[in-house]
């Protein structure tokens, strides 16, 4: 049961960067290894259509988040998006493999989670905007996708690591939310 925790907490992080490379992931892992995800949820996610418009969501994700002011807007947007979307792959994965009350708290806690993971996306990425006038944005974005990908690989196949990953998230949310105070103080 731990295990399947640690998955949807991991799958919540990193939709909670990118909602849809993280349900890409998760979709073609369940179209490649149907014995891993035996919910109908999960076999949506990895139907075709599906798996077409979350890669052209995705497609659209990757080119708005490395437009400055398009980025923060895509942000914006997504503050309710990711959340849910966090929820939803944590139910796909963990809901044929453990009992359904700790489906819910695994659902609840994927959801929580994102939303966390998004503020310290948004968080940092502001912080780059301030700093750098948005130049690093791009590069920031492509490190997110990087880390939304490998981060629902691991949350699947490597639960454990998500401590770690869930530590890092923290750090990064600490670390930037004190340098904003810093900036905001006279």
């Amino acid at each position: 049961m731990i295990n399947s925790l640690l998955t949807a907490t991991g799958l919540g992080i990193g939709a909670g960067v990118n909602a849809y490379a993280t349900l890409l992931v998760f979709g073609l892992l369940a179209r490649w290894q149907p014995s891993l995800f035996h919910d109908d949820l999960a076999k949506f996610f990895a139907s075709t259509p599906v798996l077409i418009v979350v890669g052209v969501l995705y497609l659209i994700e990757f080119v708005a988040d490395k437009i400055p002011t398009v980025d923060h807007m895509w942000d914006v947007i997504h503050t309710f998006i990711r959340p849910v979307a966090g929820a939803l792959v944590a139910f796909a994965a963990v809901s044929n493999q453990i009992p359904r009350g700790a489906v819910i708290i695994a659902t609840i806690i994927a959801g929580g989670v994102a939303l966390g993971a998004h503020a310290t996306k948004a968080t940092v990425r502001g912080a780059s905007t301030i700093t750098t006038g948005g130049l690093a944005n791009p590069i920031l974005s492509i490190v997110e996708d990087v880390f939304a990908f490998v981060s629902a690989i691991v949350a699947i196949f490597l639960p454990w690591l998500v401590l770690i990953m869930v530590l890092l998230v923290t750090v990064l949310f600490l670390m930037r939310s004190r340098r904003a105070d810093n900036f905001s103080k006279p």
